[in-house]
C-alpha cells in the first residue's frame, strides 16, 4: 500500500473518532440538561452532582477541554440550574459536598 493511502486512511479514522467523541459530549450535555430540567424529583444537590459528573466525563473524552467547557457548556448548565432553583448558589463550594 502506498504511503499516501495509509495516511489518508488514518486521517479518515481520526476524523471519524473525533466526530464520535463530539457526539458523545453532545449526548452527555443533552441528557444532563434534560434530566435536570424535566425530572422534578431531582434535588438541587443531585443536579449539581450530575453537572459535575458530566464535566468529568467530558474532560475524560477531551482532556484539554477545560477552557472551552467553561465558555461553552457550563453556561447552559448554569442557566438550567438558575431557572430551576433561582435562590440557590450555582457552584460547588466544597468538593466533599458531592452526593457520590
Amino acid at each position: 500500500m502506498p504511503k499516501f493511502e495509509y495516511e489518508s486512511q488514518t486521517e479518515t479514522n481520526s476524523a471519524f473518532f473525533e466526530r464520535r467523541r463530539l457526539r458523545r459530549v453532545r449526548m452527555i450535555v443533552d441528557l444532563t440538561l434534560n434530566l435536570i430540567s424535566s425530572d422534578r424529583t431531582v434535588s438541587h444537590r443531585e443536579a449539581r452532582c450530575l453537572v459535575d459528573c458530566a464535566r468529568k466525563a467530558i474532560l475524560e473524552l477531551f482532556p484539554g477541554f477545560e477552557l472551552r467547557y467553561e465558555r461553552i457548556v457550563q453556561p447552559s448548565f448554569d442557566r438550567v440550574l438558575q431557572t430551576r432553583w433561582p435562590e440557590d448558589e450555582l457552584r460547588f463550594t466544597d468538593p466533599r459536598d458531592l452526593v457520590n
